[in-house]
Protein backbone atom coordinates (compact mmCIF):
# COMPACT_ATOMS: atom_id res chain seq x y z
CA UNK A 1 0.00 0.00 0.00
CA UNK A 2 1.91 3.36 -1.31
CA UNK A 3 1.68 5.86 1.68
CA UNK A 4 0.15 8.55 -0.17
CA UNK A 5 -2.89 6.32 -1.69
CA UNK A 6 -3.28 5.05 2.09
CA UNK A 7 -3.22 9.23 3.06
CA UNK A 8 -5.76 10.41 0.28
CA UNK A 9 -8.30 7.61 1.39
CA UNK A 10 -9.24 9.29 4.44
CA UNK A 11 -10.70 11.39 2.36
CA UNK A 12 -11.94 9.46 -0.54
CA UNK A 13 -11.76 5.56 -1.04
CA UNK A 14 -9.04 4.77 -3.51
CA UNK A 15 -9.27 2.27 -6.13
CA UNK A 16 -6.22 -0.13 -5.93
CA UNK A 17 -7.74 -2.82 -8.73
CA UNK A 18 -10.52 -3.51 -10.48
CA UNK A 19 -11.35 -7.16 -12.40
CA UNK A 20 -14.00 -9.68 -12.23
CA UNK A 21 -14.57 -13.00 -12.88
CA UNK A 22 -17.03 -16.16 -13.78
CA UNK A 23 -18.42 -15.73 -10.80
CA UNK A 24 -18.15 -12.19 -9.02
CA UNK A 25 -18.22 -10.22 -12.80
CA UNK A 26 -17.01 -6.89 -10.63
CA UNK A 27 -13.90 -7.28 -8.12
CA UNK A 28 -12.47 -3.99 -6.40
CA UNK A 29 -9.61 -3.93 -4.16
CA UNK A 30 -10.00 -0.61 -2.22
CA UNK A 31 -8.17 2.02 0.37
CA UNK A 32 -11.05 3.43 2.70
CA UNK A 33 -10.03 4.83 5.65
CA UNK A 34 -6.20 3.46 5.82
CA UNK A 35 -7.79 0.05 5.38
CA UNK A 36 -7.49 -2.07 2.34
CA UNK A 37 -11.07 -3.82 1.16
CA UNK A 38 -11.90 -6.33 -1.26
CA UNK A 39 -15.63 -5.48 -2.28
CA UNK A 40 -17.72 -7.24 -4.83
CA UNK A 41 -20.38 -5.15 -6.65
CA UNK A 42 -23.17 -4.82 -4.24
CA UNK A 43 -20.77 -5.99 -0.90
CA UNK A 44 -17.72 -6.07 1.18
CA UNK A 45 -15.81 -9.48 0.64
CA UNK A 46 -13.69 -8.80 3.26
CA UNK A 47 -11.81 -6.35 5.48
CA UNK A 48 -14.75 -3.74 5.63
CA UNK A 49 -18.44 -3.88 7.01
CA UNK A 50 -17.53 -8.26 6.90
CA UNK A 51 -14.82 -8.08 9.43
CA UNK A 52 -16.60 -5.64 11.35
CA UNK A 53 -20.03 -8.12 11.79
CA UNK A 54 -18.13 -11.17 12.74
CA UNK A 55 -15.76 -9.31 15.21
CA UNK A 56 -18.85 -8.18 16.65
CA UNK A 57 -20.77 -11.37 16.96
CA UNK A 58 -17.58 -13.47 18.28
CA UNK A 59 -17.54 -10.75 21.05
CA UNK A 60 -21.64 -11.40 21.68
CA UNK A 61 -21.05 -14.87 21.85
CA UNK A 62 -18.33 -15.11 24.30
CA UNK A 63 -16.54 -17.87 22.68
CA UNK A 64 -14.32 -20.09 24.29
CA UNK A 65 -11.51 -19.94 22.51
CA UNK A 66 -9.19 -22.12 24.40
CA UNK A 67 -11.19 -24.86 22.94
CA UNK A 68 -11.61 -24.07 19.08
CA UNK A 69 -8.45 -25.69 18.01
CA UNK A 70 -10.05 -26.18 14.29
CA UNK A 71 -12.21 -24.06 12.30
CA UNK A 72 -13.87 -24.17 8.62
CA UNK A 73 -14.34 -21.09 6.72
CA UNK A 74 -17.18 -21.84 3.84
CA UNK A 75 -16.76 -18.42 1.68
CA UNK A 76 -12.68 -17.74 2.50
CA UNK A 77 -12.82 -14.71 1.04
CA UNK A 78 -9.39 -12.40 2.06
CA UNK A 79 -9.31 -13.82 4.79
CA UNK A 80 -10.87 -11.58 7.80
CA UNK A 81 -12.61 -14.08 9.93
CA UNK A 82 -9.60 -16.66 9.47
CA UNK A 83 -7.86 -13.52 10.48
CA UNK A 84 -10.15 -12.54 13.41
CA UNK A 85 -10.09 -16.71 14.46
CA UNK A 86 -6.29 -16.64 15.14
CA UNK A 87 -6.17 -13.13 16.88
CA UNK A 88 -8.27 -15.25 19.29
CA UNK A 89 -6.70 -18.21 19.15
CA UNK A 90 -3.42 -18.44 17.31
CA UNK A 91 -2.94 -22.33 17.48
CA UNK A 92 -6.23 -23.08 15.80
CA UNK A 93 -5.58 -25.11 12.32
CA UNK A 94 -8.58 -23.27 9.45
CA UNK A 95 -9.26 -24.72 6.11
CA UNK A 96 -10.93 -22.43 4.24
CA UNK A 97 -13.10 -22.29 1.19
CA UNK A 98 -13.61 -20.29 -1.96
CA UNK A 99 -14.89 -21.22 -4.66
CA UNK A 100 -13.61 -18.02 -6.96
CA UNK A 101 -10.10 -18.59 -8.06
CA UNK A 102 -9.44 -14.75 -9.09
CA UNK A 103 -10.31 -14.02 -4.77
CA UNK A 104 -7.77 -16.34 -3.80
CA UNK A 105 -5.45 -14.29 -6.16
CA UNK A 106 -6.46 -11.04 -4.94
CA UNK A 107 -5.82 -12.50 -1.73
CA UNK A 108 -2.47 -13.54 -2.13
CA UNK A 109 -1.38 -10.54 -4.04
CA UNK A 110 -3.22 -8.31 -1.52
CA UNK A 111 -3.94 -9.68 1.85
CA UNK A 112 -1.20 -12.46 1.98
CA UNK A 113 -3.40 -13.80 4.77
CA UNK A 114 -3.86 -17.22 3.36
CA UNK A 115 0.36 -17.51 3.65
CA UNK A 116 -0.43 -18.45 7.02
CA UNK A 117 0.97 -22.05 8.14
CA UNK A 118 -2.25 -22.15 10.22
CA UNK A 119 -4.61 -21.96 7.12
CA UNK A 120 -5.12 -24.39 4.35
CA UNK A 121 -7.13 -22.88 0.62
CA UNK A 122 -9.22 -25.16 -1.08
CA UNK A 123 -10.75 -23.42 -4.68
CA UNK A 124 -13.82 -25.36 -4.61
CA UNK A 125 -18.06 -24.44 -3.98
CA UNK A 126 -18.58 -25.30 -0.50
CA UNK A 127 -21.60 -27.95 -1.19
CA UNK A 128 -18.91 -29.95 -3.14
CA UNK A 129 -16.26 -29.21 -0.30
CA UNK A 130 -18.78 -30.54 2.56
CA UNK A 131 -19.92 -33.54 -0.02
CA UNK A 132 -16.29 -35.35 0.61
CA UNK A 133 -15.09 -33.27 3.88
CA UNK A 134 -14.02 -36.50 6.34
CA UNK A 135 -12.80 -33.96 9.24
CA UNK A 136 -14.42 -32.44 11.98
CA UNK A 137 -14.49 -29.11 12.96
CA UNK A 138 -14.53 -27.02 16.11
CA UNK A 139 -16.26 -24.07 14.16
CA UNK A 140 -17.62 -23.91 11.12
CA UNK A 141 -18.07 -20.18 9.51
CA UNK A 142 -20.92 -20.43 6.76
CA UNK A 143 -20.08 -17.14 4.60
CA UNK A 144 -20.66 -18.38 1.07
CA UNK A 145 -21.84 -15.53 -1.49
CA UNK A 146 -21.67 -14.39 -5.10
CA UNK A 147 -22.05 -11.01 -4.91
CA UNK A 148 -25.00 -10.58 -2.43
CA UNK A 149 -26.54 -13.66 -3.38
CA UNK A 150 -26.49 -16.98 -1.58
CA UNK A 151 -24.92 -20.12 -3.99
CA UNK A 152 -27.72 -22.70 -4.87
CA UNK A 153 -27.55 -25.13 -2.03
CA UNK A 154 -26.02 -24.16 1.26
CA UNK A 155 -29.72 -23.65 2.55
CA UNK A 156 -30.96 -27.01 2.67
CA UNK A 157 -31.94 -29.58 4.58
CA UNK A 158 -28.89 -31.74 3.24
CA UNK A 159 -26.42 -28.91 3.67
CA UNK A 160 -27.41 -28.32 7.01
CA UNK A 161 -27.46 -31.57 7.96
CA UNK A 162 -23.98 -32.46 6.54
CA UNK A 163 -22.72 -29.30 8.52
CA UNK A 164 -23.88 -30.98 11.71
CA UNK A 165 -22.04 -34.07 10.69
CA UNK A 166 -18.94 -32.25 10.00
CA UNK A 167 -18.95 -30.58 13.49
CA UNK A 168 -17.06 -32.03 16.61
CA UNK A 169 -19.29 -32.44 19.95
CA UNK A 170 -20.62 -29.12 21.22
CA UNK A 171 -19.19 -27.59 17.71
CA UNK A 172 -21.02 -24.45 16.45
CA UNK A 173 -21.96 -23.29 13.08
CA UNK A 174 -22.31 -19.59 12.17
CA UNK A 175 -24.54 -18.78 8.97
CA UNK A 176 -24.27 -15.91 8.04
CA UNK A 177 -27.34 -14.81 6.53
CA UNK A 178 -27.27 -11.23 4.54
CA UNK A 179 -30.46 -9.29 4.35
CA UNK A 180 -30.70 -7.04 1.42
CA UNK A 181 -34.38 -7.34 0.06
CA UNK A 182 -37.71 -8.23 0.58
CA UNK A 183 -36.80 -11.62 -0.18
CA UNK A 184 -33.69 -12.40 1.92
CA UNK A 185 -35.23 -10.79 4.58
CA UNK A 186 -38.53 -13.50 3.89
CA UNK A 187 -36.23 -16.64 3.40
CA UNK A 188 -35.02 -15.72 7.16
CA UNK A 189 -37.41 -17.49 9.38
CA UNK A 190 -37.69 -20.36 7.24
CA UNK A 191 -33.64 -21.18 7.18
CA UNK A 192 -33.86 -20.42 10.90
CA UNK A 193 -36.88 -23.20 11.12
CA UNK A 194 -34.32 -25.58 9.17
CA UNK A 195 -31.36 -25.00 11.30
CA UNK A 196 -33.70 -25.63 14.22
CA UNK A 197 -34.85 -28.72 13.26
CA UNK A 198 -31.66 -30.73 12.30
CA UNK A 199 -29.87 -28.98 15.48
CA UNK A 200 -32.60 -28.79 17.59
CA UNK A 201 -31.32 -25.36 18.65
CA UNK A 202 -31.25 -22.16 16.86
CA UNK A 203 -30.31 -18.52 17.77
CA UNK A 204 -30.12 -15.22 15.53
CA UNK A 205 -28.15 -12.32 16.31
CA UNK A 206 -28.94 -9.15 14.21
CA UNK A 207 -26.02 -7.36 13.77
CA UNK A 208 -25.34 -3.77 11.78
CA UNK A 209 -29.01 -4.17 10.40
CA UNK A 210 -28.30 -6.21 7.39
CA UNK A 211 -26.76 -8.63 9.27
CA UNK A 212 -28.52 -11.81 10.53
CA UNK A 213 -26.10 -14.47 11.80
CA UNK A 214 -27.47 -17.81 12.51
CA UNK A 215 -26.14 -19.69 15.53
CA UNK A 216 -26.46 -23.36 16.02
CA UNK A 217 -24.56 -26.13 18.24
CA UNK A 218 -24.03 -29.77 18.28
CA UNK A 219 -25.13 -31.22 21.56
CA UNK A 220 -25.40 -35.11 22.05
Amino acid sequence: MRRLDCYLSYIYPVTVERTGSRWNPFLEVVIEGGILLLNSRNTNYSFGSLHTMFKKAFHRLNLRWKKINSALILGYGAGCVAETILKNNPGCLIDGVEIDSKVIEICWRYFHFNNDEKVTLYCEEATKFIEKCYKRYDLIVIDAYNDAAVPEGVETDRFISQIRDRLCDNGMVLFNKYIVSKESREQLPDLVKRYSEVFGNCSVLTIMGSGKIIVSKKIE
